[in-house]
Parts: structure tokens; sequence; C-alpha cells
């Protein structure tokens, strides 16, 4: 009895240090997964432990409410149906799936593409069973398949029911699988000569990016050419957009509240652009939200360090367009004819930021309200530079606007055609021979001074983005100075584009408004981090049935418009509303504003820009209730008022 129980022990010891040296302690190849992506990849996920990050994407709520929509609806009952079955073959998802993946996405065809997954198997390689007993893996496995390519082993698996095959091979720590054959073929290939991983701008944004849970790679040469799978031949222009671009990294992370998406970008400067020229400029103060309404649609915010040096990087970006000749001519026509120098005149009062702003507009279908708003470092220089320039233009052009003053800011006029496409580019294309106010640190521009005096209203009544807990809660999301930043109100752009767009785009759009209000607020930054572009995009979440329990809510709690319409009451208060208007044009001869259905609720005469003239005010059943005269932007004279049927209830002398 003692010497069997001696044999057994001996026989244990042996497994056991077996079983140590053959899963712990002898070597094994670690080849990165990267290694056997083709260089053809338009796009590449990494994934660390893609079993548990598969089962938190599936919990999130974000998703599982996107996954509602009918776009994502299809993928999710993929998605879905794959977790059902791999919650029923755990064992062999995790024996799998259980590491380090990369998914790469490739194009097979004009119209197709495909997936190729890259595993890093590690330990898991020493099981044999993995290629002999792969029949035993799933009763749904038909017939499996060997044949060789590079003197490598490629296993063809086909399943009942099925008209794909899947193809896979392993070396050494690496499985790769694909359905397509030819991906893997040319994964073989790269481990025989890595082309991707071996690229040292690739190599670049792998080490900025770092490792985490979740990495995502565009390579946009083979990005461009993907997207042409989804685009007619007419529609190709993403040549131009990504033809400045090489590799792009970021990591993405998605909660129950935020999906953000951080990384890194390199960009060729074998020639100007707009992205190096960013780079080259330095860094700005964020800061427009001081006087942005809060109801704004849009902003986009450009940062950099000196005015000048920003403009020179611009101007050979503009030098080498198509209109580059143009431009220069058109410069220096507007500097000989006005007798103004650019730099002196106009780059010289500027500070560190220039914004483009879109605001929810109640104007005109079809058309927007866009203002540019330039920080300046002195009030009385720049009133003393731009008042210069100003006179020049009356001195050569028929101009008479003399200026008005709205809220205690003067609005002045800066008749120079397309000054603002030729010093920044198209994106400010929309201001066109605009209005002027000089705010505390900024210059205000529109083509609207009813655009202007929407945003001094919001800043004399403290209803700016600054003033609103939700943007600066999430603004400290981004870095405090940038090259671009972009906001986007999903609320206000919406109804925007109700405005805007025709009837079949937005009846297209309605269905899926709740998914966009879901995301209130979107930023966008942009950065130099030495020779790479930094970037990040955050989107907060806000749960869709409190959103819609809110708006709810308020419409309860709001007058009904049919309980007021009848009303032909006319209090004092009733003309103070008119008391600082502005029109689209301050050279236009009369000013009229209309009810909700669209009868006339007041009509004033104008004179450069005031009140001047007969004024006539109405019910919203086209009943004039008042009917008096403005001098100078004044009340003058008798103003009298009548009732519903049009008796005169009483007169008022100014």
């Amino acid at each position: 009895m003692k010497k069997v129980i001696i044999v057994v022990s001996v026989i244990v010891l042996i497994i056991a240090l077996t079983f140590v040296y053959f899963f712990y302690l002898q070597p094994i190849k670690k080849n990165n997964p990267l290694m056997a992506v083709p260089p053809d990849a338009s796009m590449i996920f990494q994934l660390e432990n893609p079993f548990e990050e598969w089962n938190e994407i599936t919990d999130n709520k974000i998703w599982n409410y996107l996954k509602t929509n009918p776009y994502f609806k299809e993928i999710g009952q993929e998605m879905d149906s794959l977790t059902v079955d791999m919650k029923s073959n755990s064992s062999l998802w995790e024996l799998v799936m259980d590491r380090p993946m990369v998914m790469s996405v490739h194009k097979t065809r004009p119209k197709d593409y495909d997936f190729l997954y890259v595993i890093d198997l590690q330990r898991a390689t020493q099981f044999d069973f993995i290629k002999n007993y792969i029949n035993d893996f799933s009763d749904d496995i038909e017939k499996v398949y060997t044949r060789t390519y590079q003197d490598q082993e490629i296993l063809e698996i086909k399943f009942i029911d099925s008209p794909t095959t899947y193809y896979l091979f392993i070396y050494d720590n690496l499985l790769s699988v694909s359905s397509t054959h030819i991906l893997v073929e040319q994964s073989i290939d790269q481990l025989k000569k890595p082309i991707l991983i071996r690229d040292f701008d690739f190599i670049d944004i792998t080490k900025a990016l770092g490792s985490n849970d979740i990495n995502m790679y565009i390579n946009y040469p083979a990005f461009s050419d993907y997207l042409k799978i989804w685009m007619d031949d007419s529609e190709d222009e993403s040549s131009d957009i990504f033809s400045i671009l090489k590799y792009s990294g970021m990591s993405l992370e998605a909660t129950d509240k935020v999906l953000s998406v951080e990384g890194y970008t390199n960009v060729k400067k074998d020639k100007p652009n707009l992205l190096t020229a960013l780079m080259n400029s330095g860094e700005g103060e964020i800061g427009v939200g001081t006087i942005v309404p809060d109801n704004a649609s849009y902003f986009m915010s450009l940062g950099f360090d000196d005015a000048k040096e920003f403009y020179k990087q611009m101007e050979e970006v503009l030098k080498i367009s198509e209109e580059g000749d143009s431009y220069m001519e058109s410069k220096q026509k507007i500097e000989d004819y006005l007798d103004i120098s650019i730099e002196d005149d106009f780059l010289s009062w500027i500070d560190n930021e220039i914004a483009l702003i879109q605001l929810n507009s109640n104007s005109d279908k079809n058309k927007v309200e866009l203002a540019v708003a330039i920080k300046h470092k002195d009030f009385d220089d720049t009133k003393e530079r731009l008042g210069y320039i100003e006179q020049q233009i009356r001195k050569k052009t028929p101009v008479k606007f003399k200026g008005i003053t709205y809220k205690g800011y003067d609005i002045q006029f800066l008749s120079i055609k397309g000054f603002f496409k030729l010093m920044f580019g198209s994106a400010f294309e929309g201001i066109d021979k605009p209005y002027y106010t000089i705010m505390d640190d900024y210059v205000v521009f529109s083509n609207s001074p009813r655009t202007l005096g929407k945003i001094i209203s919001s800043v004399e009544e403290k209803s700016t983005l600054d003033h609103t807990k939700e943007y600066a809660d999430f603004m400290e999301n981004f870095d405090y100075e940038s090259s671009l930043f972009i906001y986007l109100s999903a609320n206000e752009l919406l109804s925007d584009a109700e405005r805007i767009l025709d009837a079949s785009s937005w009846k297209e759009l309605k269905p899926h408004q709740p998914y966009f209000k879901s995301f209130p607020m979107i930023g966008m930054q942009i950065k130099a981090d030495g020779d790479l572009l930094n970037h990040q995009i955050q989107l907060n979440y806000l749960n869709h049935e409190q959103i819609s329990n809110w708006n709810d809510l308020v419409k309860e709690s709001e007058f009904k418009e049919e309980e007021v319409a009848d009303s032909t009451e006319t209090e004092d208060e009733d003309l103070i509303s008119i008391e600082n208007i502005l029109p689209e044009d301050l050279n236009s001869k009369t000013f009229i504003e209309y009810y909700e259905n669209e009868q006339v609720k007041f009509e004033v005469s104008l004179k450069d820009g005031l009140k001047h003239g007969r004024y006539f005010q109405y019910d919203s059943l086209g009943n004039m209730v008042v009917k008096g005269r403005y001098r100078n932007d004044e009340k003058s004279g008798t103003w009298r008022f009548y009732d519903k049927d049009g008796d005169l209830i009483r007169k008022e002398r100014f």
C-alpha cells in the first residue's frame, strides 16, 4: 500500500510539473495581431477583451436605445442573436473571444466588403484540438477542409444550411478568420513581410494612442475607396476630403451617459492645407460662449496665438486653391481702392479667436442667420481701425448709412463684398457686406442687424451659453484652448431643419428626431500635439423618455394660442415690444411683423434704420387697434387707440 501511494504521488507530481511548464513556463511566440492585417484595411478595431467589451456594449443604455432606430434595427437583431449564442456556448466563446482581437474592414469588390479577424490565442494554441477536433465545436458545422497556401495550412469550414464558407489559419499565437479566402491569404502574406505595422506614420499613431479597451484606426486612402461602396459616382468627393490625411487612431468610450471618441491623426504636409494651417497657428481660448445665445444652433471657434500668423497660414492655403490667382488680385484691389492695409487696419486688433455662429432663426424660410464674432485686443483701438475702414468706404462708394444705436450698442455698416470669404475661406462666404457692432470682448458681424440685435439682447439678458449650467458642465470635458472647436445643439438644428428643408427631406428626417434629441449637445475639438493632430468628439446622452415627459409638461403649462388670439385689449406695454425693432436691412423703408396666423401685427416706416413715419398696429384678426407716428425713433404727435369694432377708445399726445 505504501508503494502504491508513493507511485501515485510521483505521477501526480510529474503531471503537475508538466502542466506548469506547458502552460506557464514554456516560451511562446507573442506576435502582435496587427502584423497579420493587410495594408488595404480601411478600418481596424483593436479590442483587448472582446468578450467582456461585447457584454458591456450590449448592456449599454445608449446602444439599446439606438438599436430601436430603423437604421440600426437589423444590426441590433444580429447582435442580440449573437449574444444569445454566446451565452449558450460561453465556454467556446470565452476560449476564442476572451483574448486580444483585431477586426479589420476590407473592400473586396466594387460594391462589397468583408471582415478579417485576427485573434491572439496566447497559450490556447497549445490545444491541438483547435485544428484536429474543430468539428466538435458546434453541431452546425457540416464539413471541414484543409489546403496549403505559402506553406501554411488553411482550414475551410462549411456550416449546415449556410452558403458561406469560413477560412482560418493558426500561426504561432495568432488565429486569422474571414469569410473571404483572399483576406486570409493576404493575412498569411503579411506574416512573411508586414507592411502596415512597419509604416512609421502608423507607428506614430499607435504610440500616441496607447493601450485602451477599444482602439479604432482609419487608413484614409483605403477608407476613401471603401466609401465608394455606398456612393454613386456623382457623389464621390471623398478623395478630396481625405487626400491630406494618412491615419487616425481613436479610443472609443461608451457609458450609459456619454459617447466619447478621442485620438490622433497625422496630416500630409507636402502642401498647405486647412489642418496644417490650424496646427501651425497655435491655440486660442474658446470664449465665444459669452456672447452666443443659449438657443444657438451651432458655432465654430478658430483659435490661434497670433492673428497675423494665422492669416499668413490661411493665405498659403487660399493661394493654392482653384481661386488662388483671383484671391491675390481681389486682395490687392481692395487695399489699393480703399487705401487700407488688411494687416494693419484689420488683423492688428484681432486677439486669439474667430467664431462663426448660426442662430436658431425664425426669419424667412430657407434662410439661416449667421454671424462672425472676432475677439479684439482693445475696444478703442478696434473702434478706431474699423472706423477708418468705414470712412474709406464712404469716400469711395455711394454708401450713406449713418449707423444706429440698439440697446446702447452702435451698429455700423461695412460694405466690402466678399471680405470674409477673402480673409478666411469659403466657410465664411455667408457673411457678405455685413453690419457690425463692437461689444465688450468681441466685434460681431452679420448680414442682418436683427441677428446682431438677438446677440445683443442675449448678452444684456444674460441668456448666453456661458450662463447655462448644461453648457458649463459640457465644456469641462474639453481643453480650455484649442485650434478648432465646434459646438452643435441638436434641438436647435432640428428646428432650423424643419424650416429650411424641403417637404420630402423633412418627412424623411422627422421620424429620427427623438434619436438626435437624445444627444442635445455635441462638441468636437482639434489641436496640435507635436506632429500629430489631437481630436476629441463628445456626445452627452439624455434619456429620451425624460425629454418626452418634460416636453409634455411644458406644453400643458403653456397658454393655448386660441385663448389669446381674439384679444383686442391694448395696453401701453403693447407698444414697448416695438421700441427696439431691427429690420433685416437697415436701408429698408418699412418694417412689418406678423402673427403666427400670418396676419400683420404692426407696420412702421423707417429712415436709416430708425422708426420714422406712420405706425399701424393690428390684432390677430386684422383689426387696427393703434395708429400713430414716429419721428427719429421717438413717438410723435397724436396716437389713437381703437377697439375691435374700430371705435376710438382713447388718444394720447407725444
